[in-house]
C-alpha cells in the first residue's frame, strides 16, 4: 500500500512537471507570435513572465533574449541592457551566448555608449560578417564629426570606423580644418578619394550682412565709445566702393546688434539672412555661437574680424576668424624661432656649431598673456626647445629680471626669449638688463612694445627685440597714401588700423569672388598665402584662423619683415 501511494505521488508530481513545461512553452510561443506582429511593447510583456527562473521553465533564456530584442526594437535600451546582462551572468553557457553579446552591443550603440559598443564587438566570435554589416550602417550615424574623431583615435585599426570618418570628412570643403586627417585617412587605408568638386556660380550682385553694434539708437554724444566699430565698417564701405571700380558689386545689410541674446535670435530669424553670400559679424562672444551655428545650417561663410579665440571654429565648416588665434601666434612663431636662433653667436668668441635650445618665456597675469606663454611653451618643446625658465612676472619680483640676465653661463646656452607682454616695466626691466650684459639673446614680444615711449628703436635694434605683429600695415606706401586721402575725403577722418582692418577683410573677400563666384570661401581656405593691400598677408589653408603670423625687426632703423611671405 506504501509502494501504490508513493509512485502514485511520482505520477502525479511528473504530470504536474510536463503540465507546467507545457504551460510556459504556450507562453512563450504565444509572445512570440506578438513578437512577430511587430508590437515590441506588448511582446515584452508577454515575454516577461516566461524569464521566470522556475526550474521547471526550459524557455527563461530564450525569453529572455527576445524580451531584450522588443526593447531594443522599441527603443528603450536600458530594459533591453538590464535583461542582456541578467541573462548572461544567469546562463553564461547559453549555445546562443554569441547573439545576445551582439544584441547587448547594440544597445550600447543605442545609448550612445560607442566606446562600450565596439568593445563588446571585439569579444564576440564567429561574427564577422553580421558585425562588419552593422558597423557600415552604423558608424556613419555617429554625431558630431568630433566624435567620429575621438573613436577613431581611439580604435585606430578598425578600418569600418575610420571609412565612416573618411566619408564624412569628404563631404567637407577642400582645405577645412580636417583635410590632413582626410588625406591620412585615404592614404593609410587605401581608400579612393571622393571627388570634392563644388559647382561654383558667378553672381551680379553678392549679399554680405554685416552684425555689428553699430548702437544706432544711441545718441550722437555716445556713439564715439564705438568708434573703432565705426572704423572698422568704414573700411568695408571703401573696399565696397573700390570693389564695385572692378565689377564686382556687393550689397551691405547692416543690422545692428547689442549683447542681447534674443535680438540675435529674431536677426537669424530673418529670411532675407538665408540668401546672404557672408556674414561677418557679430563681435560679443555670447552672439557668435548664434550665428556660426545659422551659417554652418545654411551652408554661408561666417568670418569673425577680430576675436582670437579658438572655440569659435571647433566643429564648424563654414566659419572662419579673421586674426591668427592664440595657439596659431604661438605654433608660427615658433617655427620662426627654430629657423632662426638654433645656431647664432653670443659674441665673437662664441662657438656657433653647438644648437642653443634652452628657452626662457616670461609673462603677465593678463588671460591672453598667460595662454599666449603656455602655448609657446607646450609649442617650443614639441619642436626641440627645453624651457629654461617658464616665469610670471609681478609688481613683487619685476626686479628679479637684472640677476636673471647676470647668470651668463646659463644664458650662454639659451637661443632665445620670449616675452608675453605689452607691460611697460617689463620692457623697460628687460630692455635695460640686455643693455648692460651687452649679451645678444633675440627677444620675441608682442607689438605693443612699439607704442612704449621710453625705448628708442636704435635700442630695439642693438637688442634685437622682434615684435610679433598680425595687424602691421605698410603705412608709408603710395598706395596706402591714396587709400588715406580717399578716406579722408569720404569721412573726415583719418583711417585707424580697424579701418585698414574691415578693407582688407572686404578686400580679400571681394578678390576672392572675383575668381570663383559662390566658391570663394573654398579659394580662400585652399590658397597657401594671399598679400593683403596693406596688411603683410593671410593664410587660412592650415586651420579656420589667419595662419600666417608676421614678425618684425630693426633694420637700419626701419621696421623690417623677418619672415616675409615666400
Amino acid at each position: 500500500m506504501k509502494l501504490k501511494a508513493v509512485l502514485l505521488l511520482v505520477g502525479v508530481f511528473q504530470s504536474l512537471i510536463s503540465f507546467s513545461q507545457q504551460s510556459w512553452k504556450e507562453d512563450y510561443n504565444r509572445a512570440k507570435q506578438v513578437y512577430q506582429m511587430q508590437k515590441y511593447e506588448i511582446a515584452m510583456e508577454y515575454f516577461l513572465p516566461v524569464t521566470s527562473p522556475d526550474p521547471s521553465n526550459a524557455y527563461t533564456s530564450y525569453a529572455q533574449y527576445y524580451y531584450s530584442l522588443s526593447a531594443y526594437k522599441a527603443g528603450k535600451y536600458n530594459e533591453a541592457r538590464q535583461m542582456l546582462l541578467q541573462l548572461l551572468n544567469r546562463d553564461p553557457q547559453w549555445k546562443q551566448k554569441n547573439e545576445a553579446e551582439y544584441l547587448l552591443a547594440l544597445v550600447y550603440f543605442g545609448m550612445k555608449q560607442y566606446r562600450t559598443s565596439i568593445d563588446a564587438l571585439s569579444i564576440i566570435n564567429g561574427m564577422e560578417i553580421t558585425i562588419t554589416e552593422f558597423k557600415q550602417a552604423n558608424y556613419p550615424t555617429i554625431n558630431p564629426v568630433d566624435t567620429l574623431i575621438k573613436l577613431q583615435r581611439i580604435y585606430s585599426t578598425d578600418k569600418e570606423l575610420a571609412k565612416a570618418l573618411f566619408n564624412k570628412l569628404a563631404a567637407a570643403p577642400v582645405g577645412s580644418k580636417n583635410n590632413m586627417l582626410y588625406e591620412y585617412l585615404a592614404q593609410e587605408f587605401k581608400f579612393s578619394k571622393q571627388s570634392r568638386a563644388v559647382e561654383y556660380v558667378k553672381k551680379a550682385v553678392y549679399n554680405v550682412a554685416v552684425i555689428f553694434p553699430m548702437n544706432l539708437n544711441e545718441n550722437l554724444t555716445d556713439h564715439t565709445k564705438n568708434s573703432y566699430i565705426d572704423d572698422m565698417y568704414q573700411g568695408i564701405l571703401t573696399a565696397v566702393d573700390s570693389l564695385k571700380k572692378t565689377g564686382l558689386n556687393i550689397s551691405l545689410h547692416v543690422y545692428d546688434v547689442d549683447r542681447d541674446v534674443n535680438k540675435i535670435q529674431t536677426i537669424i530669424s530673418y529670411p532675407e539672412l538665408k540668401t546672404m553670400d557672408l556674414i561677418i559679424g557679430p563681435l560679443y562672444p555670447s552672439l557668435i555661437p548664434y550665428v556660426t551655428v545659422f551659417g554652418e545650417q545654411n551652408n554661408i561663410p561666417v568670418i569673425n574680424p577680430i576675436s582670437l579665440n579658438s572655440n569659435i571654429i571647433e566643429n564648424t565648416t563654414r566659419t572662419l576668424l579673421f586674426q591668427p588665434t592664440l595657439e596659431s601666434i604661438a605654433g608660427q612663431t615658433s617655427s620662426f624661432a627654430k629657423s632662426k636662433f638654433v645656431y647664432r653667436k653670443n659674441d665673437a668668441k662664441d662657438d656657433d656649431t653647438k644648437a642653443k635650445t634652452d628657452v626662457v618665456i616670461l609673462y603677465t597675469s593678463d588671460v591672453k598673456d598667460s595662454l599666449l606663454a603656455a602655448y609657446y611653451r607646450d609649442s617650443v618643446r614639441i619642436k626641440g626647445f627645453t624651457v629654461s625658465k617658464f616665469v610670471l612676472i609681478n609688481k613683487t619680483n619685476i626686479a628679479t629680471i637684472n640677476k636673471m640676465f647676470t647668470d651668463e653661463i646659463s644664458l650662454n646656452k639659451v637661443s632665445h626669449i620670449f616675452v608675453a607682454s605689452s607691460e611697460p616695466a617689463l620692457a623697460s626691466n628687460i630692455v635695460s638688463a640686455l643693455e648692460i650684459t651687452r649679451l645678444n639673446i633675440p627677444v620675441i614680444t608682442k607689438s605693443e612694445w612699439l607704442d612704449i615711449n621710453n625705448q628708442t628703436y636704435e635700442q630695439f635694434e642693438r637688442r634685437q627685440i622682434y615684435f610679433i605683429y598680425p595687424d602691421f600695415y605698410a603705412f608709408y606706401t603710395d598706395s596706402y597714401k591714396l587709400f588715406k586721402e580717399a578716406y579722408i575725403r569720404q569721412y573726415n577722418i583719418y583711417p585707424s588700423k580697424y579701418s585698414v582692418l574691415g578693407y582688407e577683410l572686404m578686400t580679400l573677400v571681394g578678390n576672392n569672388m572675383q575668381l570663383a563666384g559662390t566658391g570663394y570661401f573654398d579659394l580662400m581656405r585652399k590658397t597657401r598665402v594671399q598679400k593683403g593691400h596693406f596688411m603683410t598677408g593671410f593664410d587660412f589653408s592650415r586651420s579656420a584662423c589667419n595662419n600666417y603670423v608676421p614678425v618684425y625687426y630693426f633694420s637700419n632703423l626701419k621696421l623690417t619683415l623677418a619672415n616675409p611671405i615666400e
